[in-house]
Formats: structure tokens, sequence, C-alpha cells
């Protein structure tokens, strides 16, 4: 009974143009509805591009540190940081190579990997500011116990042409990653019918009870999970 009484937001336009996804979104609405939620339409969030943005240097330079102090930490025979295992990529390209290049190490190694930078500080610190600002005023404004995003559009193929193409990707993870906020994922509905498709309930600080009450009661409401089949082909 957990979604009785509540006020849900929708994060509709993360949906974008993806004709399954904004079905899956509108079926769950129509599931918190129908379990005596409020639901508030088509909310949008402010200075999440320009959090992401600030980000993505952010993790390069985390990504530096953490793989750097894994490496030194672990024993066995093995480059012993960023910089040995790209040079390890390149004497081995024909294989390690092959099909993709390095390029997030690369732009991984050319930062300081410092956690104490003062540019790395101030851009961790702005990305975390700014998507914090979207979730608190977003709930605050509206009176929200918490907000509704689609997870994912349906899984994609691989090739060695784009690798993962990205062009059309539904993702509403990065703010409560940034903000450092919690969220949950439950899923939603299926893209031509075997695809999963997920939705998100994510809020403030410390409201990990309220998702996890919200998610389950939504999981038992709305029944959509299926066992997986592990087919070998798309039908």
């Amino acid at each position: 009974d957990a979604l009785a009484g509540k006020r849900i937001g929708v994060w509709r336009s993360a949906a974008g143009d993806k004709r399954e996804v904004v079905a899956t979104l509108d079926a769950a609405v129509a599931t918190l509805r129908a379990r005596g939620a409020t639901v508030v339409d088509d909310l949008e969030l402010t200075g999440t591009d320009q959090a992401a943005e600030l980000e993505f240097p952010a993790l390069m330079t985390e990504f530096k540190h953490d793989i750097n102090a894994y490496l030194a930490e672990t024993p066995g025979r093995h480059p012993a940081d960023l910089a040995g295992l790209i040079e390890f990529n390149k004497k081995h390209a024909s294989t390690e190579l092959r099909y993709f290049g390095q390029e997030l190490f690369e732009q991984s190694q050319a930062t300081s990997g410092d956690l104490n930078d003062f540019e790395y500080r101030a851009a961790r610190e702005k990305a975390t500011s700014l998507s914090r600002e979207a979730i608190n005023s977003v709930i605050a404004d509206n009176r929200l116990d918490a907000v509704l995003a689609p997870t994912n559009n349906g899984a994609w193929l691989t090739n060695l042409t784009k690798g993962d193409d990205f062009t059309d990707f539904v993702a509403t993870s990065s703010p409560s990653a940034i903000a450092g906020y919690p969220a949950i994922t439950v899923p939603g509905g299926y893209a031509r019918d075997v695809l999963p498709l997920g939705v998100t309930f994510f809020g403030g600080r410390f409201s990990e009870p309220t998702l996890i009450a919200i998610g389950y009661a939504f999981e038992q409401a709305s029944q959509v999970r299926k066992p997986p089949t592990y087919l070998r082909t798309l039908p």
C-alpha cells in the first residue's frame, strides 16, 4: 500500500520520442494512479546538462587516481599504472586494439589524477551542486515523494562500425549518480515484446526507505517482470 497518498513527479522528456519507452512510462503512470498516488506529470530537471559536462573530466581524473591505486595494491604480474596499461595495449595493438582504441585511457592519463587538484575539485563540486539542486528543487516545488523516469530504451546491437551506438540512448541515472542521491529501477515493460525496459524512481538525500517501499509496491501492482528466456537472437 506504499503508493497510496504519495506524490510522484514524472520526468517525461527523458523518454524522447521512443514509442515503446513512452508506452512503458504511460503504463507506469496508470499503475501509480490506480494504487492511489497523485501524479505530477511532465516535470523538468534544470542544470543537468551542465552537470553532466562537468562530470566527465572529473571522472577522468578519478579513474586515473583509482586505477593507479588499484594496480599498485594488487599483487601479480601486470602493468603498474594506467600509463603501463596504455603502453601494453600499444605493444599488443594487433590483439588489444584490433577493434577499438583506448581514447578514454588516454584522456584519463592526460589528467593530473590528483584528487586535490583545484580544477578537478571545482568541476566535481559544481557538478554535484547542480545535480542536487535539480533534484531538491523539483521535489520541493512540487511537494514530491519521488520522481519517476524511464530507465532505458531497448537493448541495441553492437557492431564493429559504431560499437555501442548511443545516438538515441535513453538514460536517467546521471542526476542521482552525480548528486550521490538514491535511485531504484524496477521492471516497467518491454520493447519488441522481449527486450526489458525499466522505470526508475529517485529522490533526495536519505530517501532510500521511501524509494524501496514505492518500488516494491509498484512491482507488486504491475507484475511486469518475466523470467529471461536467453534468446540466441531476436525474432
